[in-house]
């Protein structure tokens, strides 16, 4: 879920919306002037974020997530139990 409040507001709530960033994932867009000027949301839905950025400013990994979803669709694909011999 992701919220608007000005500046003013998130100042007076910041302690809050750090805990319900990180606790419930949830984004505040802090407005200055009226104006979108930075977003808080928690550490890990940040790194998830990033890792999911630096995966597809990769080609290569891009061209091997394509091809995946092209053999899954084509039912081109093992269950976890039949790869790995137990179940998840």
């Amino acid at each position: 879920m992701t919220k608007t409040l000005s500046l003013k507001e998130a100042r007076s709530q910041f302690s809050d919306i750090v805990d319900r960033a990180g606790r419930l994932s949830e984004r505040v867009v802090v407005t200055k002037n009226g104006r979108p000027e930075a977003v808080v949301m928690g550490a890990a839905e940040f790194e998830s974020w990033v890792e999911t950025l630096e995966l597809l400013s990769n080609p290569k990994a891009v061209k091997s997530l394509k091809q995946g979803l092209k053999e899954a669709k084509a039912g081109k694909f093992h269950s976890f139990k039949n790869s790995f011999g137990e179940e998840q």
